[in-house]
């Protein structure tokens, strides 16, 4: 993430229900939720900007709870 920040462009991550998540948690892909959360808020710690989802409702609150965090 760090070399794309260096082209200062938006940048998009597209983690949602990867195989490389559920592979990695030894699950099926719909029971990987918590996975694509927690790589979505590192994601946006390390200058995501834009985020590509599946869970919207669950997306936002990991945009949410960076943003709050950010300003702490």
């Amino acid at each position: 993430m760090a070399l794309f920040k260096m082209l200062q462009k938006p940048i998009m991550a597209g983690v949602s229900r990867k195989s490389m998540i559920y592979k990695t948690l030894d699950k099926q892909a719909e029971d990987a939720l918590n996975g694509t959360t927690v790589l979505n808020t590192i994601a946006l710690q390390n200058g995501a900007n834009i985020l590509r989802v599946h869970d919207i409702k669950e997306a936002r609150e990991a945009v949410s709870l960076t943003e709050a965090l950010a300003k702490v």
